[in-house]
């Protein structure tokens, strides 16, 4: 695959820095001093409006027009202060001093271009202004914006900013709190003209960070590991043959991106313009000398409008448009390599990899990762020499080596030498393109089925644009004439042509209409039909008389759980009393949803009905049936039973499914159907603000919504302690971030780490002195490669301290098992029971203990004794605990250590005191679950995301503020539309969906 690696811009110090949705890194970068002589005229881009850290990236990178930004005039002058002091009249940074030629062309020396860079970034000197006359002076804004060398229509905004959000500015200021907006005091006189006092101004000055000012942005293409490997070592006609695909399929999605995002705005409109600029450069290798073939293409920051004037370009098309430019690029890139006879396999991290090329050799060559792991290997050894944590953080700072600049040549011996030591052999390299070419294209009915199954381009949200389906397609696999599963392989115009004979088709449903240079929404009529079918069952089952209780009887079972609080009695009454076959309720995180379905299972049995529980993960079933004692299975094992007749369920059986926010719309409408057909009652209980399905979800959070009059709620919570993460959880719910985050932060419970590797030592450090509290408790990482070192040095530290036995049992993927490691199971097993006890078999989630390591010479009849909580003694075989291939054909692991686990892995857990981390690239709900595990506090450990690129990038300026970067995004990631919610909003007239607000 071919990705937009990122978007960055050139900048001076206080440019922002905001990831993507995972997509597209916006990173900030230098403006390095341009070599002599140059011309003023070629001097790109336009310096950039003051926005704060809680406005989008995006935004402010398009907010970067000639008229908002810091002026650029002729020399400085000087005037006499109050004192004789001489005061400039334009600062230093704000102007440059021309060479000019005979012809009238202006060039700048080096000398005036460093001077006006070292002015730049000093600022203007708010000493100056304040002895330019009294405190109290009023100043018209044109004056003030001379003296800080910005244009007054800027400051403008900024006072009109101070003069509507006046009350909640100096409230945040006054709870010392940072205000994340730019804000300037100001005044109106006589005909609506602003005026500002002189110490207010000199305060402005004080707390700015000036914006940057972006020359270009970094538009970075990479290609597949493999990809350059089979490049840089092939033999020269196949190495030229590689490259030229490659930088076709770049300069194709340029050409692409060119009609979609050479645009600016003129009056807040979004207008196509003309003169876009790009300079491309292809690299082969990586920092660390590699091979890495990535495209760095530097797009000019401007642009000729439809008016003639030179503007900024609209930077929002260069993010919306990212992810379909890098699908163009890719199969264009396919479609070229097609004559080499290449083949494609899914690799190790779920992207297509050349056929041939084998995962050990492309580890080898990323040696940026390889870096990291020894650092950590160093940090394993001492661990196991008697150091602790805190005592080794010189052992993991590692300084990045500039990159160099080495002819490939130079390097193919080394990388041979690394390759063979794999078993790799140049046989092996030629034998990929020694195939026979395929150049046939499937059919559109073969590839529009597979778009439109469970894999395909509503897996993961019910609503895609134009944009995501062409993203979609390039990553989709379809069976070829042998049954082979390959990616499409076409010119950049064909699959445009596809995309859009898709969108024509009868298996798709348009949501919105187009709007400007939007193309609108849709939805495959397949998702739309499950949704539908959700809502008509939800609303023919509305007082049909469904798991009614007597309202005495349900007295007395409140009666009998005396500890219920007033909300929860009120959930038990409704669940109980409503009759409607299926019911929503909410229960927040910690507000006890488990104790208060005990009361509830209470009354129905009293009242003489079955209560069945079920949720997604196994071991939530567990809890839930541990709590309400009553029988629990997993929402797939339910869902295995399709003959309703086979069915535990019937007429007199309430079903109560647990965190149902995790249920995917396929699976909670076929959970519908079988309820339906029996007869049967069902109850979901769960949170929308914490994780989703993995599949495509949402309909229990709309349910929960759009029928809030009937949806009792669960909002107190029983679990948190800490009056700072209340209030942090209460403001992350409502998408108050930066109130959130400042409330740990004050708490002590908000941590910034250096760097990727500083992260290890200081959550296992914090992890380790918990630990010998007796406070045992995971690190959460949803990084799984994060998550898989935070186990291993975790093992090694227990194991150096001797609470773990010495002897390991080893597994694949560097996993080690000793006597006492403590361990959860990734996959459920029903074959794997203690004796006499099937219904207790491994579940997904369940944790227990190591108890004895069984090895034998045959390594395949080797096997591990886990004592699981709750569920008993069962020996596990290494067919299980070792990778092996699931049920769906992914490669699974049945258990791994317990000491660090996945965001996922501990919703709906409780722990004394949690261990988190995230970064740019998490959501709301991911930080949502990580701050509600502790009952005590609750510790977030805020880092950098991974960078794709590897170093990869231009000269950067300095980055947001992590703290408001990460509040940018999690600002950011709000619950996204279903395609029932979105055809609701059609406007009237148009076609809509079944409405979920009926006669009661």
């Amino acid at each position: 695959m071919m990705e937009i690696g990122a978007l960055l811009s050139y900048g001076h110090i206080g440019d922002r820095d905001t990831d993507r949705d995972g997509s597209a890194q916006v990173t900030a970068l230098r403006d390095e001093p341009v070599p002599v002589p140059v011309p003023v005229t070629s001097i790109a881009g336009q310096p950039g409006r003051g926005g704060g850290p809680g406005e989008d990236q995006a935004d402010r990178d398009a907010q970067t027009a000639p008229e908002d930004g810091e002026q650029f005039g002729a020399a400085s002058k000087q005037q006499p202060g109050p004192d004789g002091d001489q005061i400039p009249e334009q600062p230093d940074g704000s102007y440059l001093v021309p060479v000019i030629d005979r012809d009238g062309t202006m060039w700048v020396t080096e000398a005036e271009l460093a001077r006006c860079e070292s002015a730049r970034a000093e600022g203007p000197d708010p000493s100056v202004i304040a002895r330019g006359g009294h405190a109290g002076d009023s100043l018209p804004l044109s004056e003030a914006a001379r003296l800080v060398g910005v244009t007054a229509q800027y400051l403008r905004r900024l006072a009109a900013r101070w003069e509507s959000q006046r009350d909640s500015i100096e409230a945040t200021l006054a709870e010392g709190r940072e205000v994340h907006q730019a804000w300037l005091p100001a005044h109106r006189g006589t005909r609506g003209r602003w005026f500002v006092r002189r110490d207010d101004l000199v305060e402005f000055v004080h707390r700015r960070r000036p914006p940057a000012v972006r020359v270009g942005y970094d538009v970075t293409l990479t290609t597949e590991k493999s990809l350059s490997v089979l490049a840089l070592l092939s033999e020269p006609d196949v190495r030229e043959a590689v490259l030229g695909a490659i930088r076709r399929g770049n300069d194709v999605a340029l050409g692409w991106f060119e009609e979609r995002a050479a645009t600016t705005r003129v009056r807040g409109e979004t207008l196509q313009g003309a003169g876009w600029t790009v300079a491309s450069f292809q690299h082969l290798t990586s920092r660390a000398l590699d091979p890495f073939t990535h495209h760095h293409n530097v797009v000019a920051n401007t642009v000729v409008g439809p008016d003639g004037e030179r503007r900024a370009l609209d930077a929002r098309d260069l993010y919306r448009h990212a992810q379909a430019a890098s699908a163009i690029a890719t199969v264009e890139m396919r479609h070229r390599l097609a004559a080499l006879g290449i083949r494609w396999r899914i690799g190790a991290t779920g992207s297509w990899e050349v056929d041939g090329v084998p995962d050990p050799v492309l580890r080898d060559f990323s040696r940026r990762r390889t870096e990291i792991d020894e650092a950590l290997s160093e940090l394993e050894e001492a661990i196991g020499r008697g150091a602790q944590p805190d005592d080794v953080d010189h052992i993991v700072l590692k300084t990045r080596q500039a990159k160099q600049h080495t002819p490939v040549d130079e390097l193919l011996d080394g990388w041979w030498e690394r390759a063979r030591a794999h078993g790799f052999t140049p046989d092996d390299l030629s034998s990929i393109t020694q195939q026979s070419p395929d150049r046939s294209q499937p059919a559109d009915t073969t590839v529009f089925g597979v778009l439109t199954g469970s894999d395909g381009v509503c897996a993961t949200t019910s609503v895609f644009g134009r944009n995501e389906l062409l993203h979609g397609l390039a990553h989709l696999g379809i069976p070829d004439a042998n049954g082979e599963v390959q990616p499409l392989a076409m010119a950049a115009s064909d699959l445009q042509a596809l995309a859009d004979r898709f969108l024509a088709s009868p298996h798709v449903r348009q949501l919105t209409e187009p709007e400007g240079r939007d193309d609108g929404q849709f939805t495959t009529v397949a998702a739309l039909a499950v949704q539908e079918g959700i809502v008509a069952r939800y609303i023919e089952g509305l007082c049909s008389r469904h798991g009614e209780v007597d309202p005495e009887v349900v007295a007395g079972a409140i009666a009998r759980h005396p500890k219920l609080s007033a909300e929860q009695r009120c959930l038990v009454r409704s669940f109980c009393l409503s009759g409607d076959q299926l019911q929503c309720a909410i229960g927040r995180a910690g507000a006890g949803k488990t104790t208060t379905m005990a009361a509830a299972v209470d009354a129905w049995q009293q009242a003489g009905f079955k209560v069945l529980g079920a949720a997604v993960k196994g071991e939530a079933a567990r809890t839930l049936a541990s709590a309400a004692g009553i029988t629990c299975e997993t929402v797939a094992w339910h869902l295995a039973h399709t003959d309703p007749t086979s069915s535990p369920l019937d007429a007199r059986t309430v079903l109560i499914v647990d965190e149902a926010s995790t249920i995917s719309d396929t699976d909670l409408d076929r959970l519908g159907w079988l309820t339906e057909q029996t007869g049967a009652t069902l109850r979901l209980i769960g949170d929308p603000a914490q994780h989703g399905a993995v599949a495509a979800g949402g309909m229990f959070r709309v349910l929960c919504e759009h029928d809030a009059g009937t949806t009792p709620e669960l909002t107190e919570s029983h679990r948190l302690q800490h009056p700072a993460d209340r209030l942090a959880v209460d403001a992350l719910r409502e998408g108050r971030i930066a109130e959130a985050l400042d409330a740990l932060q004050g708490a002590g419970h908000l941590h910034i780490a250096r760097d990727d590797l500083d992260i290890y030592t200081a959550m296992l450090s914090h992890w380790w002195n918990a630990h010998q509290a007796g406070d045992h408790h995971p690190m959460v990482d949803r990084r799984n490669t994060t998550r898989h070192q935070l186990n291993r040095l975790a093992h090694r530290l227990l194991q150096a301290n001797g609470e773990v036995g010495a002897a390991e049992l080893k597994a694949t993927g560097g996993r080690a098992f000793s006597v006492g490691d403590r361990i959860t199971a990734r996959t459920p097993a029903r074959h794997l029971h203690p004796d006499d006890d099937p219904a207790s078999y491994v579940r997904n989630g369940a944790t227990g203990t190591v108890t004895a390591l069984h090895e034998r010479h045959d390594r395949t009849a080797e096997a591990i004794t886990v004592d699981f909580d709750d569920l008993g003694t069962i020996k596990l075989p290494r067919s299980f605990f070792d990778e092996h291939q699931g049920p769906d054909g992914r490669r699974i692991v049945g258990i791994d250590l317990a000491y660090s686990l996945t965001s996922y892995a501990v919703q709906g857990a409780t722990f004394d005191t949690s261990t988190s981390r995230i970064d740019e690239g998490a959501n709301r709900p991911e930080a949502y679950v990580d701050t509600t595990r502790g009952r005590h506090a609750n510790h977030l450990y805020l880092t950098r995301a991974t960078d794709p690129l590897d170093g990869e990038h231009l000269p950067k300026a300095p980055p947001l503020p992590l703290t408001a970067s990460i509040t940018d995004r999690l600002a950011r990631s709000g619950p996204q539309p279903t395609a029932w919610e979105l055809l609701q909003e059609r406007p009237h007239g148009a076609p809509e969906a079944p409405s979920l607000e009926p006669e009661r």
